[in-house]
């Protein structure tokens, strides 16, 4: 295939992969394509390049500078440690940050909006935002939201946000947390927070993730639908890895979804949606395997399921603690 057939073909693969009506079948074919030809990843890391210029470098001629540094950074070093595809997705990460990060920072609009959203234990919220974009809060959440004519930026304090992001291609979109930041390209994406530790998850489009304070310019993701990373509270950025959509949006719909998880990693999540906690007295029980859905906050039903599955008996030690252990 020629070199400009392959261009046609990026763009074309880009095009699809931010339609609504993007189906799983074309993102696995888009993913076989990219693996297919490291010339391929890059000329999809192309095509993300100028999508990202002509959202944000508009005629600013230092940020043009500063992305054909991040190409040739990118395009001088080692490729054959890693598959072609995280490759090319790596390369239009940088380029992205690049010229997003210096964006967001200089030319600040005197007509700034900012606004604060949270919810208590237990209280999940969806709010639409002054551009259209919908972001639903789960439990115990807290969100600033800044905006001006230049810039659309989000910073996520604790908690979980569900995000569909509305079409503005003169202001970029982004959100930060702990010690990342994400870079939206047309999409529908979660961020969790608790403690330190960051969780980005890829439903649809693409995004780009990268540390607030990268030591280089390589260290960068872009995820592709169905991808997760994590970023720890030291500032280590993790590689994508695939998760079953259905799970982890569960929680925008009420509900949980347990396969094959330890009890311990369970009883986290639903402790989050209520002011009274279990806990575990036998140490044991924390590596369980369990399985099952289980509706937010009803605490009542898992004590039931816990004790039908598993024989795990409970007992309220105070009015906010309530106590597992073996029958």
């Amino acid at each position: 295939m020629s070199s400009e057939r392959i261009d046609e073909t990026a763009a074309d693969w880009f095009a699809r992969l931010l339609s609504p009506d993007c189906t799983e079948r074309d993102r696995d074919a888009f993913e076989a394509w990219c693996a297919q030809s490291e010339a391929h990843a890059d000329a999809f890391a192309a095509v993300a390049q100028c999508h990202a210029d002509a959202a944000v470098l508009k005629n600013d001629e230092r940020m043009r500078a500063g992305a054909r540094a991040a190409r040739y950074a990118v395009s001088a070093r080692t490729r054959h440690r890693r598959p072609a595809r995280l490759a090319g997705f790596a390369a239009a990460a940088a380029l992205v940050l690049a010229v997003g990060a210096g964006v967001l920072w200089t030319a600040r609009s005197e007509k700034t909006q900012s606004f604060r959203y949270a919810t208590t234990v237990g209280e999940q919220r969806r709010v639409e935002l002054a551009d259209g974009t919908h972001v639903q809060l789960d439990t115990d959440t807290q969100l600033d939201v800044r905006f001006d004519a230049s810039s659309r930026e989000l910073r996520l304090d604790r908690g979980r946000i569900d995000i569909e992001v509305a079409a503005d291609a003169k202001r970029p979109f982004s959100v930060r947390s702990g010690r990342g930041v994400v870079h939206d390209i047309g999409t529908q994406f979660q961020v969790a927070r608790y403690g330190g530790d960051v969780t980005v998850t890829l439903l649809s489009g693409l995004v780009s993730v990268a540390l607030a304070e990268p030591a280089s310019p390589q260290e960068n993701r872009v995820l592709a639908p169905g991808e997760e990373l994590h970023i720890g509270d030291r500032g280590d950025l993790g590689w994508p890895t695939r998760v079953d959509l259905d799970v982890v949006s569960g929680w925008t719909r009420g509900v949980l979804t347990f396969k094959d998880r330890r009890l311990g990693d369970l009883l986290d999540e639903m402790n989050r949606y209520s002011e009274t906690k279990i806990r575990i007295a036998d140490p044991a029980l924390s590596s369980l395997v369990v399985s099952g859905v289980f509706r937010t906050g009803d605490q009542s039903s898992l004590l039931q399921a816990l004790r039908a599955g598993w024989s795990i008996r409970s007992r309220h030690v105070s009015d906010r603690e309530i106590e597992l252990s073996h029958e």
